[in-house]
């Protein structure tokens, strides 16, 4: 049985409705060890510089023009592709003195990095918890893709979202 399938063996639990693409899967099996260790460490530093400039010191044109592909591609469903479209969305939102972000974890594997952050609009917000994700070409952040949660008060395991 497959994790795709049910129980029962009838139907998957998940059906698979697009195939994944093989780079998806294992992408530092397909390329020298060397390379790809050296594309990590690079990218590390590129979106190290990025989350600094965009979360810390809150400057996202900066960390846009920078760090972000003109040919920039988002899949968040309510901003349009391009540098100016997510900018339109970002630099209200930094400009504001009650914005609170929370940097937990920057991850890199070669061409894309995961940052982990805890967002508040202002002090009565409980706050979001989002997972970015990054695909980097040619040393600029080409694409991204971000999952959000709404902060609970209070969790089955006792534990924080962040």
């Amino acid at each position: 049985m497959t994790s795709a399938q049910s129980a029962q063996g009838a139907a998957p639990l998940f059906p698979v409705t697009q195939p994944i693409a093989p780079d998806a899967i294992a992408p530092a099996a397909q390329t020298n060890s060397a390379d790809y260790a050296a594309t990590t460490a690079r990218n590390r530093a590129i979106m190290t510089n990025f989350v600094t400039l965009l979360y810390e010191r809150r400057q996202p044109r900066a960390a846009f023009e920078k760090y972000v592909h003109p040919d920039y591609r988002q899949h968040n469903p309510g901003i349009a592709d391009g540098r100016e479209n997510a900018l339109k969305w970002l630099e209200p939102v930094f400009s504001k003195a009650t914005t609170e972000i929370q940097v937990r974890r920057l991850l890199v594997d070669g061409d894309y990095a995961t940052v982990q952050i805890i967002g508040r609009m202002g002090p009565d917000d409980p706050g979001s918890a989002v997972i970015n994700i990054f695909h980097l070409k040619d040393g600029l952040i080409i694409e991204h893709w971000d999952v959000t949660q709404a902060m609970p008060k209070e969790t089955a395991s006792g534990r924080p979202l962040g």
